[in-house]
């Protein structure tokens, strides 16, 4: 790829000129500021851009059976644990995979054990402007399926992976 600014020969698929480091998915000057053909564009994009879904949210100590209730009726795999004496600020995230992983056979009674004993407690979380290309890294290495987003420490959404996937199949088929 021959850079418009210094007309260096850059490798296929590079992101930022070798010679003058100018970002190669910026067209020339007649389509300066349009995206280059292609998911360049989808890894920076903020999480914001994919509009997160508003967050389901339980206390502490509401029930496990209350947090696979709001799950269940809410149609997501996971539910944001929150203080909310605390201005909702984000404590835990429990999960699809809690459930099985630690409650399923424990001999836990979920409709008096607060769901603050079984939630992941400080779960990572992104900000709204990160880019999703860490949310994807996130998701790859870490293993998340749910990833909260928050906003001076309250979760103002969640990201999944049928989320992203979402958004990346729907901004690859309007780049054609």
């Amino acid at each position: 790829m021959k850079c418009p600014a210094c007309g260096q020969d850059n490798p296929q698929g590079a992101f930022d000129c070798d010679a003058c480091g100018r970002d190669l998915s910026i067209g020339d000057a007649a389509g300066a500021g349009a995206p280059v053909a292609g998911p360049r564009h989808i890894m920076r994009d903020p999480i914001r851009q994919l509009a997160p879904l508003k967050p389901l949210v339980a206390r502490a100590d509401a029930t496990i059976a209350d947090a696979i209730r709001i799950m269940r009726e809410g149609r997501h795999g996971s539910v944001l644990i929150v203080d909310r004496a605390g201005g909702d600020r984000l404590l835990g995230i429990f999960t699809e995979r809690d459930v099985l992983l630690r409650v399923w056979g424990s001999g836990l009674d979920i409709t008096t054990t607060p769901v603050g004993m079984v939630m992941t407690p400080e779960p990572a979380t992104l900000p709204e402007d990160a880019p999703l290309s860490e949310a994807i890294h996130l998701m790859a290495v870490r293993g998340f399926r749910h990833i909260p987003i928050v906003r001076s420490g309250t979760p103002v959404g969640f990201l999944s992976v049928r989320g992203i996937l979402r958004h990346v199949t729907e901004q690859v088929l309007t780049d054609e």
